[in-house]
């Protein structure tokens, strides 16, 4: 009779371990794939984290380029108000940049033989300088 006893002891106990040992292992288990799936969207999927990093550098860069357009843009408006509005800023621009002279203006071209400069970048006294010494080749 003990044998029956213990015998139906063990087998009462096994069973109850069988049934929580399968209910923890199935949650367990059901975790475990959730667990997996999340890994993987978290890197594979279509919105990673490494696809979210390169955006914010993408819009990082986007930004410092949107700031640097806008310092240039206040330069360039406030060059055409000079252009539009100061005297002096036109005339300078015209001798500068053209070449040209006020009436009864003489220019003077110092030359300096004995420098050398590289030849890379022609400016425009370079080409009024050639001009001239073409007309007086004539």
């Amino acid at each position: 009779m003990q044998y029956l006893k213990e015998k139906k002891f063990s087998q009462d106990f096994s069973d109850k371990l069988k049934r929580y040992i399968g209910v923890d292992f199935v949650l367990l288990f059901f975790t475990f794939l959730f667990f997996l799936y999340f890994v993987y969207l978290l890197f594979f999927g279509e919105k990673n984290i490494f696809r979210l990093i390169q955006k914010e550098k993408y819009r990082a860069n986007l930004q410092s380029q949107i700031t640097e357009l806008k310092r240039e843009n206040r330069i360039l408006q406030e060059r055409i108000r000079y252009l539009k509005n100061d005297r002096f800023f036109i005339e300078k621009k015209a001798r500068e940049d053209l070449g040209l002279v006020k009436e009864g203006e003489e220019i003077y071209i110092i030359v300096d033989r004995e420098s050398k400069k590289p030849k890379k970048e022609q400016r425009w006294i370079d080409k009024v300088i050639q001009k001239y010494q073409e007309f007086r080749l004539r």
